[in-house]
């Protein structure tokens, strides 16, 4: 039968044991919480530079966009400046079939809200 001071060297010996257990795993779980946050900061890197990408596209898009309306709105104002030259050119050079024209336009129309 062990004596009591075995058995107290053996209780020693398994709380050392369980001593450096628990040591090697708390070891363990901060290694894992650095791991952890290692992995957090390499992914708000990636999904900052992702938002990054799609912030320039978007930026890029609007300015096409931007560009595009502006070039439509020019050419647009080029052919109405056209079309109005075109026209003044026409009554200048046949002012007595512009004011024929004229004449029956309205005349239609007065016809039309009579009713």
């Amino acid at each position: 039968m062990p004596s009591a001071n075995t058995t107290s060297e053996f209780a020693r010996n398994g709380d050392g044991q369980n001593a450096a257990a628990t040591k090697d795993i708390e070891a363990q779980i901060q290694q894992l919480r650095d791991d952890i946050s290692a992995l957090a900061r390499s992914i708000a890197a990636v999904g900052n530079e992702k938002a990054g990408e799609v912030r320039g596209k978007a930026r890029r898009a609007a300015n096409e966009a931007a560009d595009a309306s502006l070039h439509m709105v020019e050419a647009a104002r080029e052919q109405a400046l056209s079309l109005e030259r075109d026209l003044e050119r026409q009554i200048r050079t046949n002012p007595i079939q512009a004011v024929a024209i004229a004449a029956g336009v309205g005349f239609l129309f007065a016809l039309m809200t009579r009713r």
